[in-house]
């Protein structure tokens, strides 16, 4: 088995910020990695200077994710493709990598496991916020806050839509692939993240309000699995499972 991580970190007009979780990684990460940082056509200030893939445009998060696995893809076989977005600080866990993809190679049933978010963690998703547990949990999604999933199953389910290019509905459709086969999706909570959300509307580096943003992505997520799912695509991804996996 592989056990090398691909690393992916999309930016857009905020280097500071990538620049603080590739030194954070290049400084604390101990487990086997190649790191790919994908600047997604920054416009209004320079990219990160570890920029490794400079879009020209911005394709949003998705147009980046999809150019780090096309990169990826050219080096070898891997482990886990692991997604980090820019409004994420590591906090408390120096190394949040190694237990993260330590879990996916102790069990063949678990596709996708993700750090628990901080409780001041700005968020819509409160069932990925720490509950004060130890180790991990099952849950019925991750978000692509900090991601990390098995490699060979994503590539199997042909990895993430392009047509969803606003990255909302990733994870959802991700997830519900996950538990249509009875895969399991983990929130670790050992490993703790801080989301930060609409930092990048606050620092004012974006082209469009977040409401802007919000509006374009939520048509587009709803074009597209409505096309794929069927009217009831919402129900059929939330539905029993987030009871279950709430409680």
């Amino acid at each position: 088995m592989a056990r090398d991580v691909a690393i992916f970190i999309v930016n857009y007009n905020m280097p500071e910020r990538t620049d603080a979780l590739t030194d954070h990684i290049k400084q604390y990460v101990k487990w086997p990695y190649e790191l790919f940082v994908i600047d997604n056509g920054s416009d209004l200030v320079e990219p990160s200077p570890y920029t490794t893939i400079k879009l020209n445009e911005n394709m949003q998060t998705t147009g980046g994710w999809l150019a780090g696995l096309e990169a990826a893809e050219r080096n070898g076989k891997w482990l886990a493709y692991w997604f980090l977005i820019t409004s994420a600080e590591f906090v408390e866990h120096k190394d949040p990598l190694t237990p993260l993809a330590a879990s996916l190679g102790r069990c063949d049933e678990l596709v996708g496991i993700h750090p628990g978010l901080t409780k001041t963690s700005t968020t819509a998703w409160d069932h990925m916020k720490c509950r004060g547990m130890d180790g991990v949990r099952r849950t019925w999604m991750i978000d692509n806050i900090a991601s990390l999933w098995r490699a060979d199953w994503f590539d199997a389910q042909g990895g993430f839509d392009p047509a969803l290019r606003y990255a909302w509905g990733l994870d959802l459709e991700l997830s519900y692939k996950a538990r249509e086969q009875d895969r399991w999706l983990w929130i670790h909570e050992g490993v703790k993240v801080k989301k930060v959300t609409d930092i990048g509307y606050t620092m004012e580096r974006m082209n469009m309000t977040a409401d802007e943003r919000r509006i374009k992505a939520g048509a587009n997520m709803q074009a597209i699995l409505h096309s794929k799912y069927g009217e009831d695509w919402n129900d059929k991804m939330r539905s029993e499972f987030v009871e279950e996996y709430m409680r």
